[in-house]
């Protein structure tokens, strides 16, 4: 005896019973958003050089988000990985400097333009003030910008040689708002990034002589909740697809 056909009733209660799953699959998502943010652009100038030093270092707090898959990602685009730094072309060095949840109202943008190198404090924001030493305080970054546009500094020049003060506003808006207006409202959930600062030393640069890129990645996901397994790998992936693409 062979099983009994499929009824047209049977076909529709499982067509609806997938369709439920998958909706429930969906609407149960931690993860909103991901992607990657760079301050800066590394254009390497055209070479037939093809053999490259990898050195990764992790010093964040969370230790699965290492580089490791950087050689093999190398190695399929045609670089050979070298264990001598004195034999290749290129000296690629990467570290992972921050992995955390950022602070209230702190955007990737603004930790991406915290540079190469820079001190970071909690919430992954940069040690150094804004402008001037004026910490991100809206009044203060006017008076920096009045300061800078009477010492000779123009911000926004106009045809009459007078500060433009529409853009001075606009500046001190993007650092945080003026007193007395609201701020825009903060997007809902939970950022959390890894921070990688990249060095690529190209041996045999213009001139002969060495000459060194540098780089700092955000790699960064919003999440309705907290969940730093579930984040790892999606950051390790942005941020190790990066800096193989500048290869």
């Amino acid at each position: 005896m062979t099983d009994k056909p499929w009824t047209g009733l049977r076909l529709v209660r499982l067509v609806i019973s997938a369709g439920l799953l998958l909706s429930a699959h969906v609407g149960c998502s931690n993860v909103l958003r991901s992607g990657l943010m760079n301050s800066n652009s590394i254009l390497l100038p055209p070479s037939a050089e093809r053999s490259v030093y990898v050195q990764t270092r992790n010093t964040s707090e969370n230790q699965n988000v290492g580089l490791t898959s950087l050689s093999s990602r190398l190695s399929g685009k045609g670089y050979q990985i070298v264990k001598d730094p004195a034999q290749a072309g290129y000296w690629l060095q990467t570290q992972i400097v921050y992995c955390h949840k950022t602070a209230a109202g702190l955007s990737v943008e603004a930790i991406a333009k915290s540079g190469f190198g820079t001190g970071l404090g909690s919430g992954g924001a940069s040690l150094a003030g804004a402008v001037g030493g004026g910490g991100g305080d809206p009044t203060q970054v006017v008076r920096n910008m009045m300061s800078g546009a009477i010492g000779g500094r123009m911000v926004g020049m106009g045809g009459g040689g007078m500060p433009d003060m529409n853009a001075m506003m606009a500046a001190a808006m993007r650092s945080g708002g003026y007193p007395g207006m609201a701020p825009p409202p903060e997007e809902e959930g939970v950022t959390y990034v890894c921070i990688a600062d990249i060095r690529i030393t190209e041996r045999n640069g213009a001139g002969g002589g060495p000459r060194v890129y540098e780089m700092r990645s955000v790699g960064h996901v919003l999440q309705k909740k907290l969940d730093i397994e579930e984040a790892s790998p999606i950051v390790r992936d942005k941020l190790s697809t990066a800096i193989a693409g500048v290869f």
